[in-house]
């Protein structure tokens, strides 16, 4: 298993938990709830006083003091217990489920998301709401649930920063249960950015109002998940202004339009990938369910609803109709940029004048076309410049541990173990592509040097 920092994290703008502090919110939450936080403690020197402050006031707002905080014990037993919608609800006067899709990035989350606004109205039927049903204000309800997800992350956070925590969403979500009754749904990649101490904050939060929570995270091979986030990168770059490629054209500042997929590895940390987010809500959570992304015997999307969510069988069945009808439906889409790419170096070279956006835009169209219609081959059959060999083993060596971490995991009956491990023969052949392939960047000074490319640009009065 990866080794992970466990000392204790240095959370700017937040402050020290002090006797005062839980005294103050113990008060309304009851004092049982004194061993939570002191356990919580004990582990993480500092605690996001914010959303506790918060917990404290949604309590009092709601005027459901029953909800309290249960000690670990309460909590453990309550949450290996086997339960049933009438049961759990009736013995602590607590909803039965909270289900939180973590993601992470770049694991078909987005697909959930959508199918959880299509689904909305059996998910209700079969007693699962999502927190902003309960808003007053106008708000987006069904895309990525982030600004519920950020109330968790620290103050300062970058992405906290752009998608402030809503506190309303906070409130509304506890509103589900003491309200109705009602199980909970979120689903939001900002999940899996949540450090240890949000985790634990989180673990806060949902043990006020329901009985058993389930974790969701979805396992991608780390490898495959480096690519898919690097390609979604630059097709959020291509997106923001001054990186359009006429935009870019004009500037003509960076040596490549797009990053490189080293540029990507030196920024992507890896404590964002499956293997390690998994391992940070275990140490909280008694009940994490991992849905491996490769196996394909069932979609992801059917699995999730119908094995993953506890007591959702019309939710299950209509998922399965919409399955068997249109397939799943993959919601991000990928953007092969290397014709823009070539494009972008053509013009620094000298070998054409990108003079207009209607030029740029014509010139990128004629590289796709004769490559693909005249010369009848594919973007990938380009030059590639691949990392460095050592660069390539430490991407093999984190993917080789995260299996072995995902195969840990399904055997102690937390998921299920899949039959096409990536230990087996197939993984080297897999990787071996990948390290040639996508995980390498389109060599364009080479491309551009090649006689064909050269007499391409050479008749660039024909288009």
């Amino acid at each position: 298993m990866m080794k992970r920092n466990t000392k204790s994290l240095s959370l700017g703008g937040r402050k020290s938990v002090t006797p005062q502090m839980i005294s103050a919110l113990s008060k309304p939450m009851k004092a049982i709830g004194m061993l939570t936080l002191l356990a919580v403690i004990g582990n993480i020197v500092k605690l996001h006083y914010k959303v506790s402050s918060n917990l404290d006031s949604l309590s009092k707002k709601t005027n459901h003091d029953n909800f309290t905080l249960p000690s670990s014990s309460t909590e453990d037993s309550s949450s290996n217990a086997p339960t049933t919608q009438e049961g759990a609800s009736g013995t602590n006067n607590k909803a039965v489920n909270a289900v939180i899709h973590v993601g992470p990035y770049k694991t078909g989350s987005s697909a959930i998301q959508h199918y959880s606004k299509v689904l909305h109205l059996e998910l209700a039927s079969d007693k699962y709401e999502m927190p902003w049903k309960h808003l007053k204000q106008n708000v987006n309800p069904w895309d990525n649930q982030v600004e519920f997800a950020t109330c968790f992350l620290p103050e300062r956070s970058g992405e906290r920063s752009i998608f402030p925590c809503r506190e309303d969403l906070l409130e509304a979500g506890l509103s589900i249960a003491q309200q109705n009754n009602n199980s909970l749904l979120v689903s939001a990649e900002t999940f899996a950015a949540t450090e240890t101490t949000g985790v634990a904050e989180l673990k806060t939060y949902l043990g006020q109002a329901w009985s058993n929570v389930t974790i969701v995270a979805t396992y991608r091979r780390y490898y495959e998940w480096v690519v898919s986030v690097h390609r979604e990168n630059n097709k959020i770059k291509r997106s923001l202004a001054g990186h359009k490629l006429w935009q870019a054209i004009q500037k003509n500042e960076t040596e490549r339009l797009y990053p490189s997929i080293q540029d990507t590895l030196a920024t992507i940390p890896v404590r964002g990938a499956s293997a390690a987010v998994v391992a940070r809500y275990k140490e909280f959570f008694p009940n994490v369910v991992v849905m491996n992304y490769h196996d394909k015997r069932k979609s992801l999307l059917e699995r999730f609803y119908c094995d993953e969510i506890p007591h959702a069988p019309n939710t299950c069945k209509k998922a399965q109709e919409m399955m068997k009808n249109e397939g799943e439906e993959k919601r991000n889409g990928s953007y092969d940029a290397v014709y823009e790419e070539l494009t972008y170096a053509a013009h620094r070279s000298g070998m054409i004048n990108v003079h207009s956006k209607e030029y740029c835009e014509a010139v990128t169209i004629a590289i796709k076309a004769h490559q693909e219609k005249i010369l009848k081959l594919s973007s990938d059959v380009f030059p590639r410049a691949c990392p460095s060999g050592k660069i390539l083993d430490d991407i093999w060596d984190i993917s080789l541990r995260s299996e072995k971490d995902f195969i840990k995991h399904a055997s102690n009956g937390l998921g299920y173990e899949d039959e096409g491990s990536l230990l087996s023969n197939s993984l080297n052949d897999d990787f071996d592509v990948y390290s040639k392939t996508r995980l390498c960047d389109v060599d364009v000074h080479t491309v551009l040097q090649s006689q064909v490319w050269r007499d391409f640009f050479a008749g660039k009065g024909e288009w």
